[in-house]
């Protein structure tokens, strides 16, 4: 009779904690503390399997058989346990240190293996007479002390988090009955012939499960509202009544910095740095729903509480929705704005370019013509009288000249008007401007590869060729100038030269200190050189890498 209750005893034991294990891995949630504790679920039943065998006829080697299944349970289920219990703790242990727990478990087991070689696991193992050795003492001492290093990891974490009292209580029970039973047993003050320790392991588990379904020892969500949780974009963070992160997904962990475990103070810090109050039992107002994250966007939080009939809290839910992409489309209807409106600008600068050249050109040219005309008559009636031409012929002269100076430069500023509108490539606006200069021949020579890196410097170097156009045309009496526009990489190079009548000694007036200063702000270097007869040589280098400076 009493073997039938052992053998239903032992089967119970099984049941529950396979039942345990099994829970644990197709419910819980995957991750490594999980995958411990259903660990030592599966070490008990390899621990009760060859309990069910006890008490019936079996040679040595039967028992040797069944005593070495149990005790592969037996020696790894300390280190399992405080391994369980460290990640428990959100706490991992060492590689080297848990290299060896399990290191000296399977040295007890091996010794165990070996033991009719040397007798120091069991001095006497006979059928229905076995006598303990010293390694075997040592192991079970080793086991004990893993149990209860890891016990006092979980009480500390437990207080910690102030856990309620009935919850301490549940893990206490869960890790004291199978020690107690074992104590007993390998003390002799229990009078039997069988192991109660396996038995009481699976009460164990039973007393974890307990745990996790009732007390949320583990935290455990259901697997349908936690995947669909962790797939959405939006944040979701659940916290108990005890203000205690039970559930937060990757896209509020990201945004806020927390994960299960925490307490509801970190989210409440974390949201008063971004002016947000919450309080853990009242909703936050809807006034205050948007912050900036650390990692950058926009985010809209929510705060939606449970409550009983009563009125006390059960739990709170954080739900955080991304609206960066509705700020992102306010910017960019801004700048479309802005854009439209630089287009109209640029479109009426281009009309009053055509309409200034089209007016004022004509007219400035018809005067021009006409002050010609008007020279080249009073010449022609001055030589049939025999008179000198006189002021009035200088006069003409210097009219004709200004009108002539007055159409170049009206030239040049509209071009340059319409270059700023571009803003194009460098050669684009060289090229351009070298074909609107028509009292010398300009040649241009581009060496190297012009690209959209060098267009910040397009107005740069338009100005500076334009400026020394102007100066050749009014001082060095040039029929011809040069422009070497090379692309080096890392910088651009414009290299102007002429043949005009140079000078001796190069005076800065306005032009040559404008590009001197233009050439400068951009962080690029200017040489100018002239000599009697040999014309003007101007050599400037910009740096690509730099932007203009203020």
């Amino acid at each position: 009779m009493i073997r039938i209750l052992l053998i239903i005893l032992y089967l119970i034991a099984i049941v529950l904690s396979a039942y345990s294990c099994g829970w644990l891995l197709l419910r819980a949630e995957r991750n490594d503390t999980t995958k411990a504790l259903a660990a030592c679920q599966l070490l008990v039943i390899l621990w009760c399997v060859p309990q069910l065998f006890v008490g019936f006829p079996m040679t040595k080697g039967m028992q040797y058989l069944t005593y070495g299944i149990s005790y592969l349970g037996i020696s790894f289920i300390g280190p399992a346990w405080l391994m369980f219990s460290y990640l428990y703790c959100r706490r991992r242990l060492n590689g080297w240190l848990r290299d060896l727990l399990f290191g000296l478990s399977a040295l007890h087991y091996l010794a165990f293996l070996t033991n009719e070689y040397h007798h120091l696991f069991y001095r006497q193992f006979e059928v229905g007479d076995v006598v303990y050795g010293w390694v075997f003492y040592e192991h079970m001492l080793y086991t004990y002390l893993c149990v209860l290093c890891g016990l006092a990891a979980v009480l500390r974490e437990f207080w910690k988090r102030r856990v309620p009292a009935v919850h301490l209580l549940v893990i206490l029970l869960a890790v004291a009955v199978p020690l107690s039973f074992n104590l007993l047993y390998l003390s002799g003050l229990l009078e039997v012939s069988f192991d109660l320790t396996p038995p009481a392991f699976a009460l164990s588990s039973f007393l974890m499960l307990l745990a996790v379904l009732r007390y949320d020892f583990l935290d455990v969500n259901a697997l349908a509202f936690g995947q669909i949780f962790t797939s959405i974009a939006e944040g979701v963070a659940i916290y108990n009544k005890r203000g205690m992160v039970v559930y937060c997904n990757e896209a509020a962990s990201g945004w806020l910095g927390i994960r299960a475990g925490d307490d509801f103070e970190k989210i409440q810090a974390l949201l008063e740095k971004q002016k947000l109050v919450v309080e853990r039992e009242r909703e936050m107002p809807e006034e205050e729903a948007e912050f900036i994250p650390e990692r950058g966007g926009h985010v809209r939080v929510r705060q939606y509480l449970k409550r009983t009939r009563g009125g006390s809290l059960v739990a709170g839910t954080f739900l955080l929705t991304d609206v960066g992409e509705y700020y992102e489309r306010l910017q960019q209807g801004r700048e479309l704005a802005v854009s439209a409106q630089r287009l109209a600008i640029e479109q009426e600068r281009n009309r009053i370019a055509q309409e200034v050249h089209d007016t004022t050109g004509h007219t400035l040219t018809m005067i021009q013509s006409l002050l010609r005309l008007a020279r080249v008559e009073w010449e022609d009636v001055c030589e049939r009288e025999g008179e000198r031409t006189g002021c009035v012929g200088e006069y003409l002269a210097q009219a004709q000249e200004l009108a002539v100076n007055g159409i170049r430069e009206l030239r040049i500023s509209i071009n340059q008007l319409r270059q700023e509108t571009e803003w194009g490539l460098v050669t684009q606006g060289i090229l351009q401007l070298a074909k609107s200069v028509k009292e010398l021949e300009v040649e241009v020579d581009i060496q190297g590869k012009d690209g959209p890196e060098y267009s910040h410097l397009s107005m740069i170097a338009y100005d500076c060729f334009r400026e020394a156009i102007t100066n050749c045309l009014k001082y060095a009496r040039a029929t011809h100038m040069d422009v070497i526009v090379k692309f080096e990489g890392n910088g651009l190079g414009l290299y102007v030269f002429d043949d005009g009548q140079g000078c001796g000694e190069v005076v800065e007036n306005n032009g040559i200190r404008g590009i001197r200063e233009r050439v400068e702000k951009a962080g690029g270097r200017v040489r100018i050189l002239s000599s009697e007869g040999e014309g003007f040589q101007i050599y400037i280098w910009l740096p690509v890498g730099q932007e203009q400076r203020e």
